[in-house]
């Protein structure tokens, strides 16, 4: 039996050239598209606009919250480890990840999106990959295709994996590389039409899929699925070893489609099997109502991402209800994963006099900008309360803060999320998306949201069911507003 050589190229070897030359390529336009980013990404709020997620979805959105279907966050950051954006799972961008990763969140993340301008300089920092040595992956993939006694994997899931596993290198839970018909799925989640099995999910700390809490009325909420069950098996494969995008796109699906579930619940000695058929839903981005508490009335509004029409649908919604003259307003931001920056700018400008919402900042200082709310807007005077939750991620960290910052009310609830930058999200030639952090953002008085999130005035525990009987987060914000009166 002959020894392999090292010294020569193997046939074998030689059917792996094309590949690895075409890896060599998408590295090169990944790192100008990277660099562009830096450059132009946020060069204005039109920018902005287009940017927002992740579970962004971004939003991320991711840590944030994402309903297993995704809610894309604000792409300007949320997700835990990835963001617990919170996720619904459906076809609407990070829902499902929405709170936000450790993959969101839904996470929801901050993004900004891709503005097409693919230009470099001199100086792109693309010469480092093209002093890339990749003898050695030559060198390993020939011994594998001759040796390896399995099937080999095509070779888009050979690019997408080296791609992955350099991108994983960074060290950033929300720099990441998303596969075509993931990012696809994100992309139809944007319309806000969702199909899957309704939960606001997130990743857990060992690599399952933790439900944050069930949508009311919906197929996991009907089907018996509790706040902290973890997924641990989709239709019977383990979700050990996926990443939480590969076990989103796994749970949802088509409408009227069965998905198994195994589930882990603390305090149940055998896991939990769930048999649970998918529906598709929207999400409202908007929820608004005049909550009556004795003689007065309060304004409800609650926002379920920073997605592009936020701005217009918070504003209608305070428009009827401050007709109404209610004594103050209650805005609901749990298990809201992110969304766009320019969304969480507009949104905050409604409710704060002239000021600052927040800076944004590179630690390489080409992104230096702050952004600022205007006096005159139609919320501005009336107390205010802001909920928040683990499941607030990114664009709502962004607001709270802001708000806080501002002394302009009082944040109740639970620690937020911690997804404190920026994601410029580039579509690539094949479908697949490339989210790069280009930035950090910091509240009006210098915070960084990323480590421990925003910290509520007033902390209260959330409940299982939002909006029930039992929330005493919202009873907490109605006694709070009577009280200031």
């Amino acid at each position: 039996m002959n020894e392999p050589s090292n010294n020569n190229v193997s046939p074998s070897n030689r059917r792996v050239l094309p590949l690895i030359l075409g890896a060599v390529a998408l590295l090169l336009l990944l790192a100008g598209a990277v660099y562009a980013g830096y450059y132009l990404g946020q060069r204005d709020s039109a920018r902005a606009a287009a940017a927002a997620q992740p579970p962004q979805p971004v939003v991320e959105a991711s840590t944030t919250p994402s309903a297993v279907s995704e809610s894309a966050e604000s792409m300007h950051e949320p997700d835990p480890p990835v963001s617990p954006t919170a996720l619904l799972t459906a076809t609407q961008t990070q829902i499902v990840e929405k709170i936000v990763p450790p993959d969101m969140p839904s996470a929801s993340e901050t993004v900004v999106p891709d503005d097409g301008n693919d230009e470099t300089e001199e100086d792109s920092p693309a010469a480092s990959v093209e002093e890339l040595d990749l003898s050695t992956f030559y060198e390993v993939w020939g011994l594998v295709e001759d040796e390896f006694d399995g099937e080999l994997p095509e070779n888009s899931d050979l690019l997408y994996g080296a791609i992955g596993g350099s991108i994983n290198a960074l060290d950033d839970p929300f720099t990441r590389f998303i596969r075509p018909e993931i990012a696809e799925r994100l992309r139809d989640d944007m319309d806000g039409s969702v199909s899957g099995i309704g939960a606001i999910v997130r990743p857990s700390e060992d690599g399952a899929v933790e439900i944050v809490r069930p949508i009311d009325n919906q197929p996991a909420d009907l089907a018996g699925l509790r706040a902290g069950d973890l997924i641990v098996a989709v239709d019977g494969d383990s979700v050990e070893g996926k990443t939480f995008d590969e076990v989103l796109l796994a749970i949802r699906g088509p409408e009227g489609t069965v998905v198994d579930l195994t589930v882990f619940r603390e305090g149940e000695h055998d896991l939990l099997e769930f048999s649970i058929e998918r529906a598709e839903f929207e999400v409202p981005i908007v929820e608004s109502e005049l909550l009556e508490e004795g003689s007065q009335t309060l304004a409800y509004v609650k926002l379920n991402s920073f997605m592009h029409s936020a701005e217009e649908d918070v504003s209608n919604a305070l428009t009827d209800l401050l007709a109404q003259n209610p004594a103050g307003i209650i805005f609901d931001l749990r298990d809201n994963g992110g969304g766009f920056l320019d969304q969480a700018v507009a949104v905050s400008d409604l409710f704060l006099p002239e000021g600052v919402v927040l800076y944004e900042r590179s630690t390489k200082g080409e992104l230096n900008e702050t952004f600022y709310s205007d006096d005159g807007d139609l919320a501005e005077e009336l107390p205010l309360v802001v909920l928040v939750n683990a499941g607030s991620a990114s664009a709502s960290e962004i607001f709270a803060g802001a708000v806080q910052d501002n002394e302009r009310g009082a944040i109740i609830g639970e620690q937020t999320f911690g997804k404190g930058s920026v994601q410029h999200v580039h579509t690539l030639s094949d479908g697949s998306e490339l989210r790069v952090t280009i930035a950090r953002w910091y509240t009006p008085n210098e915070r960084s949201i990323s480590d421990e999130g925003v910290t509520p005035d007033i902390e209260v525990e959330t409940p299982d069911d939002l909006g029930g009987e039992d929330d005493l987060q919202l009873r907490s914000a109605i006694d709070y507003i009577i009280g200031s009166q």
